[in-house]
């Protein structure tokens, strides 16, 4: 069985500085991307962004066109 401290637990502000002082260390190993990574992911998100919106355009035009067609044929 653990045996129980009697410490008193550290203030709110020391915690929290503790925590910002943790959050800048971790930051600091980041390996930031560089500008021409971030231009290339850029333009794979637009095409990729563009493709979607044709198909979903394409679909959609079709599914309408489809409906109307059935709702000549009832009538």
């Amino acid at each position: 069985m653990a045996k129980a401290t009697n410490a008193p637990k550290p203030n709110v502000f020391s915690r929290l500085w503790g925590y910002l002082g943790d959050v800048r260390t971790e930051l600091k190993r980041v390996v930031w991307p560089t500008k021409n990574e971030i231009l290339n992911s850029s333009m794979v998100v637009m095409v990729t962004l563009a493709f979607f919106v044709a198909f979903t355009f394409l679909i959609d035009s079709a599914s309408v066109y489809v409906i109307r067609l059935i709702g000549r044929i009832g009538g």
